[in-house]
């Protein structure tokens, strides 16, 4: 199977990967045929890409960081949790952000959270994805399929699965695992307590929006604190998870010292939390490669270029290091153009990863340089390095 853009669909098509809700449920399962209605609501609902079944890449099997059931439970679970301060703060007047504050410091969003068994769940669900991820050897680099709208909550479990990844690789044991993902998979619970226009409206933000959508870390915060069932580490992530290594982050203008964020690295006043850096890195990734509401999704290979822009000031350079060395730059099952050599301008499909580097990926090529259809072949880019390719969604 292969990754296609929703407005290359052709009815007749077969899914390759199901299509997940916001609240969890499959709105259309793998090996559905599809039809002009099916095609017609997709691009409705928002999504821009999909997998499909193929003749010549049915060999290359595509499979998440997570079993499936275990990501639409945890796209339930924090739906769930996230409906209580909505539930709350709906009946009331709050016109500003000091209106929310307020609300949140009364203690009835807290009070309800703390005798809900929503919180048991995101703990169970966090040890579910801790002991699923470090199964894993290397990550797909794929992330799930969003549209505007269901942005927020699928976020929250991509960035688990990446951050608990990297974090193992600093060798965090599994109970700081659980708390990082705990953290994590509520990290955006702010988000949902400011006016969502401004997350979903394709505008151009004033100054103030900007500022206001600046304090979802502190009111993420404000929510979860001193809460028995989610610890003072992962409060923190949800607090810390805009901070920048040059102090230019919010909503404090904490630093980071671009060393490594291992277990026992003690936090200097002023500094940012070590598994919080992780975080970041993970948050910037996810939030790349996914569509948004005034753009489309970057590659992976794109969100790479951009994030090597970014390491130093704003993510911690060690990190990024790591995350190069879990993520494939060309993920299994993605489309690619050559951009030199004798096949130029040739579409083909990452076919395999290359564990040993990660960047130059087995590629099946089946366009030409007209994009039309040809007998498959494949080319190992690690054997060939005057070959280079570009990601691209067809």
């Amino acid at each position: 199977m292969y990754r296609v853009s929703t407005d290359y669909l052709k009815p007749g098509m077969v899914l390759g990967k199901a299509i997940i809700s916001d609240t969890g449920t499959i709105l259309l399962n793998r090996g559905v045929k599809l039809t002009d209605f099916y095609i017609s609501k997709l691009k409705k609902l928002g999504y821009d890409t999909v997998f499909i079944e193929d003749p010549d890449t049915s060999d290359i099997a595509i499979e998440d960081d997570i079993n499936e059931q275990t990501r639409r439970k945890a796209i339930q679970h924090i739906r769930a949790l996230f409906n209580v301060p909505i539930s709350e703060l709906k009946n009331e007047k709050k016109t500003t952000i000091n209106d929310i504050k307020k609300s949140i410091e009364s203690g009835r969003i807290k009070e309800k959270l703390a005798n809900s068994k929503i919180l048991k769940n995101i703990g169970a669900i966090s040890y579910q994805i801790v002991d699923e991820v470090l199964d894993s050897k290397i990550l797909s680099g794929l992330v799930s399929f969003k549209r505007y709208s269901d942005f927020t909550y699928k976020h929250c479990v991509d960035v688990t699965v990446l951050a608990v990844t990297l974090a193992d690789k600093f060798l965090y044991d599994k109970d700081k695992l659980i708390e990082l993902a705990k953290g994590c998979l509520l990290h955006d619970i702010g988000r949902v307590l400011i006016d969502k226009s401004l997350y979903e409206e394709p505008r151009k933000l004033s100054k103030e929006e900007l500022e206001t959508i600046k304090t979802h870390p502190t009111l993420g915060y404000l929510t979860l604190k001193d809460i028995a069932g989610i610890g003072i580490i992962s409060a923190h992530i949800v607090y810390q998870h805009h901070e920048q290594q040059n102090g230019e982050g919010y909503p404090r203008g904490l630093k980071g010292d671009n060393t490594m964020p291992l277990p026992r690295k003690e936090t200097k006043k002023g500094y940012i939390m070590p598994l919080a850096e992780i975080v970041y890195t993970a948050n910037v990734y996810d939030a790349l490669v996914s569509p948004r509401v005034y753009r489309s999704a970057y590659t992976p290979d794109q969100a790479f270029f951009i994030m090597k822009r970014m390491a130093g000031t704003h993510i911690n350079r060690e990190v990024l290091k790591m995350m190069f060395e879990v993520i494939p730059a060309y993920p299994l099952g993605t489309t690619v153009i050559i951009s030199t050599g004798k096949f130029k301008n040739y579409i083909a499909v990452v076919s395999k990863i290359n564990r040993d580097n990660l960047s130059k990926p087995v590629i099946r090529v089946i366009f030409n340089d007209r994009k039309k259809r040809i007998e498959p072949f494949e080319i190992d880019l690690s054997a060939n390095p005057h070959i280079n390719i570009s990601g691209i969604i067809i």
